[in-house]
């Protein structure tokens, strides 16, 4: 009976982690295809578009570290989709990318951007060591 467990938690793990590489890997498409012509293919915000802007484009790779060193995947999403816009920061001169992620399918629209906003989150600098 032991062993029968093992291999059905080997089992779920393996279909977890392809699932996550799934995930991922969509995220990776969609960078590419949506952002990475203004943030740049490191995110760094020098894409080929960036110069183009009349504002600096971000650095997504230090997004956790301008968030306290945590990633704020809940503002990214929002931002993303478009629930949240910030009339603080002036006009907004990136697209809200959940209305092109839309689909029939509202869940598989979701499922998209977390995809996205999970890549954003494996793209993030390491934090700094804290000094003394």
């Amino acid at each position: 009976m032991p062993r029968i467990l093992g291999s059905l938690a080997a089992a779920a793990l393996t279909i977890a982690l392809s699932a996550r590489a799934a995930d991922l890997a969509e995220g990776i498409d969609l960078y590419r295809n949506h952002c990475a012509a203004c943030h740049g293919v490191d995110g760094e915000g020098d894409g080929p578009a960036a110069p183009a802007m009349r504002t600096p484009v971000p650095n997504l790779r230090v997004l956790a570290r301008r968030n306290g060193d945590v990633f704020p995947a809940d503002a990214v999403t929002a931002y993303i989709d478009g629930s949240k816009v910030t009339a603080a920061h002036g006009d907004r001169q990136m697209p809200i990318w959940g209305e092109v992620f839309r689909s029939p399918d509202e869940k598989k629209a979701r499922e998209r951007i977390d995809s996205l906003v999970e890549f954003l989150r494996t793209m993030q600098e390491a934090p700094r060591p804290a000094q003394h």
